[in-house]
């Protein structure tokens, strides 16, 4: 059992099928003759060593490939060691996000508020001026109205009436611009 039968031997054999130009062939026993060789035997030292060449040949492509293949597995692993940190930062990033948005949200209502007060303000503000004009046009005829007052230069009588027009007196249309009020507050001083 321990020994191969010859077609044990056969079929591990492979049969290669060469095919030589007949100058070729000629070269071929020329060499194996000067080298003391048959040419069968010549022939089959030749094709065992190209096989070998190919063999070489292989596992070089495949230590290449395995080599180019460790090479982007190591590479993977970089890229996703350096990927994770940047996730981790990616997830902090969106909680801060989330903080951001309720601080926007809250500063929106505050400032709807603010809008409201402000409104409310104004319109205040517009009130009182509107107050302060009707006022500050009675302020205006009653300083009018003292001016002409001194021009005139009428009675003491006149001017504490003058100055009674702060209380809410006018003087009548009529003694305004009136000449006769000057000659008549003149008759009462003589």
């Amino acid at each position: 059992m321990g020994s191969l039968s010859s077609s044990d031997s056969v079929k591990k054999m492979r049969r290669i099928k060469v095919s030589f130009e007949d100058s070729e062939f000629e070269k071929l026993r020329k060499v194996a003759k000067e080298r003391g060789f048959s040419s069968s035997q010549f022939i089959r030292e030749a094709i065992r060593r190209m096989l070998e060449q190919e063999r070489t040949q292989e596992e070089r492509e495949k230590e290449a490939l395995e080599r180019m293949e460790a090479m982007a597995e190591e590479y993977m692993l970089r890229t996703v060691r350096a990927v994770e940190p940047l996730r981790d930062e990616l997830e902090l990033m969106r909680e801060e996000l989330k903080a951001v948005e309720g601080a926007v949200t809250r500063l929106e209502g505050a400032i709807g508020l603010l809008r409201e007060e402000l409104s409310e303000l104004r319109r205040k503000v517009s009130a009182m001026e509107q107050k302060d004009a009707g006022e500050g046009g009675r302020r205006k005829e009653v300083a009018a109205m003292r001016r002409e007052a001194e021009e005139v230069d009428i009675g003491s009588d006149a001017v504490d009436a003058a100055a009674n027009l702060d209380a809410g007196f006018q003087i009548p249309n009529f003694l305004k611009d009136n000449p006769w009020v000057e000659i008549l507050s003149k008759k009462g001083r003589s």
